[in-house]
């Protein structure tokens, strides 16, 4: 799981988004089908990243990432939505 978390973490990072613009509504259509849980911590992601608040929105995505079971376009879609919301903190947004 450790192996996992670094490498998934590490892809997070490394990742290069060229369009960091997040299209919430569309993380929210791809994640219908995840545990309630899960939907819980994505609207507290989805509500920070909609308000501006990108620190508050990564532990929510954190959790869901490693505590919720996605199918693989969920997982892309978590990726790249993770990716982006580091790339705006990284910018200090």
């Amino acid at each position: 799981m450790k192996k996992w978390l670094f490498t998934f973490l590490a892809a997070v990072v490394l990742i290069g988004c060229s369009n960091n613009n997040i299209d919430t509504a569309k993380v929210r259509a791809a994640m219908q089908s995840i545990d309630p849980a899960g939907k819980e911590q994505l609207e507290l992601a989805l509500t920070a990243i909609d308000a501006g608040k990108y620190g508050d929105a990564a532990f929510p995505l954190k959790k869901i990432a490693f505590g919720s079971k996605l199918d693989k376009d969920q997982i892309k879609v978590l990726k790249d939505t993770m990716a982006k919301v580091q790339a705006k903190i990284a910018k200090g947004q």
